[in-house]
């Protein structure tokens, strides 16, 4: 089920918007949505990044020494077929 939604913009942002839509051949609704889609897409990746800075910093949890014999095997896999 989708939902109705109203949006007040000003002239300016109206025109660019309805002229980047045009561009890309595609509605304001379908501009509308990817963009929220990017935003939701740029947050989770912001989110991995602060993560992925947050185990880097302690350096007991990010030793991955435990995995190499593992990658080695599937790299050595990968190279033999």
């Amino acid at each position: 089920m989708t939902k109705t939604v109203t949006l007040k913009l000003p002239p300016r942002v109206y025109k660019k918007a309805a002229a980047m839509a045009a561009r890309k051949e595609v509605s304001l609704d379908e501009l509308f949505k990817r963009w929220l889609d990017q935003i939701e897409k740029s947050d989770q990746q912001a989110q991995l990044r602060a993560e992925f800075t947050r185990i880097g910093a302690d350096a007991a949890a990010s030793d991955v020494r435990f995995a190499e014999a593992a990658q080695a095997e599937v790299v050595n896999r990968h190279e033999s077929s």
